[in-house]
C-alpha cells in the first residue's frame, strides 16, 4: 500500500479498518425551514440506506451545505448546533450507531455570525467537533472565515479533520490537519463545475503531499447558478484514489481504510515522509547528522 517510499516499513504493528461510506445527493436550495427539513429528511434516508447496504460501517459523511443548499436567501435559512434540525442527526447517528459527518450553515458558533460549519457527531449521538471554513470561497460565500482547524479521535483509531470545499484549493489548510495529527482529512464539498479536475488535482495532491488518507463527499445536481457534478471520492495516503462515485448522480462510496497504517508512516518512513523532512530538512549531509535543518526558512507565512 505505501507505494510512496522507497525503504520497506519493517516491524509490527496493529491496524483496525475503518467502514466509511460517503453520500451525494442534490439538496434543496432552501427558502423555508420546510425546506431545510426537506433536506434533512434526504439525509436521514441515505443514512438508512447505508446502515442496511453495508452493515458494521463505522462513518457516514454527507456533502457542504446538505441542510440548506446553497440558495440566494441561505442567510435567511440558518441553523443552530443546540436546535431541532441537528437533534434529529444526533439522534440517528445514536440509533444507527454510527459517527456523522455534517455541513450545516449555522446561526451563530462562538460569537460569530453565520458560519460554515462541519460537525462530526458520534455513535453516541454528541457533537464532537465542530469546523469553520477557513476560506470561503470569494466572492459567492458571505461566511464568516474559520480560525483553526482542530482534530479529534474518531471510530478505529482515527484521529479525523474536516475541511471544507475551497479549503481544499489551499495547500496550507491540508497541512495544518496533518499536522495537527489528522490520519484521516474529510473534505465536505459543493463543487461545482467546470472545476471538476481541479477537485481530482486537489484531493490527491492532500493525500499525497500528507501522507494521509482522504475522504471527500461532494453534492450532485443544479439550483440556481450551477451545477455540482459528484466524483466523490476515497484516497490512500500515497494519492491513490480507492473508489470513486460517478460524474453527476445521487450515489453512495463505501471503502474499508487502516488509519493507524498513516501514523506508522509518519513515524517509520523513510522517503517522501513529508511531514518529517519539512521540520528536518537536508538531513542527509554530514553537517546534519540525520537531523536536519529545523529552523523554518520559508517567509510566504512570514509575510
Amino acid at each position: 500500500m505505501n507505494i510512496g517510499s522507497t525503504h520497506a516499513m519493517s516491524g509490527k504493528f496493529e491496524v483496525e479498518a475503518m467502514s466509511v461510506v460517503c453520500i451525494q445527493a442534490p439538496p434543496i436550495s432552501a427558502q423555508t425551514m420546510e425546506d431545510v427539513n426537506k433536506n434533512v429528511d434526504q439525509i436521514l434516508d441515505w443514512m438508512d440506506k447505508a446502515a442496511f447496504g453495508f452493515p458494521g460501517v463505522d462513518l457516514f459523511v454527507s456533502m457542504e451545505c446538505g441542510l440548506q443548499g446553497f440558495g440566494p436567501i441561505w442567510n435567511e435559512v440558518l441553523v443552530d448546533l443546540d436546535g431541532p434540525e441537528i437533534q434529529r442527526l444526533k439522534d440517528k447517528c445514536k440509533d444507527l450507531g454510527v459517527f456523522g459527518v455534517f455541513n450545516p450553515l449555522v446561526r451563530d458558533v462562538q460569537g460569530r455570525k453565520g458560519c460554515n460549519t462541519a460537525i462530526i457527531i458520534n455513535d453516541q449521538g454528541e457533537i464532537i467537533h465542530e469546523y469553520v471554513k477557513m476560506n470561503p470561497w470569494i466572492p459567492g460565500e458571505a461566511t464568516h472565515p474559520g480560525w483553526d482547524c482542530k482534530v479529534v479521535d474518531g471510530p478505529k483509531g482515527s484521529k479525523l479533520a474536516t475541511i471544507i470545499c475551497a479549503d481544499g484549493d489551499y495547500p496550507e489548510v491540508w497541512r495544518e490537519a496533518a499536522s495537527n495529527g489528522a490520519n484521516v482529512i474529510i473534505r465536505v464539498s459543493h463543487y461545482m463545475a467546470p472545476w471538476d479536475r481541479a477537485w481530482e488535482i486537489t484531493n490527491k495532491a492532500g493525500a499525497y503531499c500528507n501522507q494521509v488518507y482522504v475522504v471527500t463527499a461532494n453534492s450532485v445536481g443544479i439550483d440556481e447558478g450551477y451545477s455540482y457534478f459528484g466524483r466523490s471520492m476515497i484516497l490512500s495516503p500515497d494519492g491513490t484514489i480507492i473508489c470513486e462515485a460517478p460524474m453527476g448522480l445521487p450515489w453512495m462510496i463505501k471503502a474499508d481504510i487502516y488509519p493507524q497504517i498513516v501514523d506508522q508512516i509518519h513515524k517509520e518512513a523513510v522517503t517522501s515522509n513529508f511531514a518529517w523532512s519539512y521540520k528536518n530538512r537536508g538531513a542527509s549531509h554530514p553537517d546534519f547528522a540525520g537531523v536536519g535543518e529545523s529552523m523554518d526558512k520559508y517567509t510566504a507565512y512570514k509575510k
